[in-house]
């Protein structure tokens, strides 16, 4: 459900908790298969109804579809991303073998609704699982970013001595 922002101003508010981008196209598709099947039902003309409002709902069911299909396009850019030309790349350029197979298991996956347990981080130190750990710049070239909370980060930190 989207409600206009208090203000005036153009922007919208989400009254539901999006977890993630693509938590959020996955409402979308969610909620544009609802829609598909009320407008599907509605664009069949009843008998002695008006044919004028059955077309209407068939234009409806054409344009929901195609928003359908945009909204899978996202997601499939967005797992598999682009090539060098801009085309968003196909699961047959991305994948070995079974291709199609490999590519709808890894799209019911990320779509399946995130909870606050899968944006928890583990810190390297002491293995906290946690929403404070996050991945910290490696203060040499070779070495390896380190996922670090507050904590451990502040002890790393205090151990190096500062450079000229």
């Amino acid at each position: 459900m989207i409600r206009r922002a208090p203000g005036g101003g153009g922007g919208y508010i989400f009254l539901t908790k999006f977890k993630g981008y693509l938590d959020g196209l996955r409402e979308n598709v969610e909620v544009l298969d609802e829609a598909i099947a009320n407008a599907r039902a509605m664009s069949k003309a009843r008998k002695g109804s008006d044919n004028r409002v059955a077309l209407q709902w068939a234009k409806t069911l054409r344009d929901l579809v195609e928003l359908r299909n945009t909204t899978l396009s996202n997601i499939k850019v967005h797992l598999l991303g682009r090539d060098e030309t801009g085309s968003a790349i196909e699961p047959a350029d991305y994948y070995d073998g079974k291709s199609e197979v490999m590519f709808e298991r890894d799209f019911q996956t990320f779509l399946a609704p995130w909870t606050r347990e899968d944006l928890k981080l583990k810190c390297e130190d002491c293995g906290t699982l946690s929403d404070e750990v996050s991945t910290r710049a490696g203060r040499y070239q070779d070495e390896k970013d380190p996922e670090l909370c507050d904590k451990c980060y502040e002890k790393r930190t205090a151990k190096e001595p500062e450079s000229p």
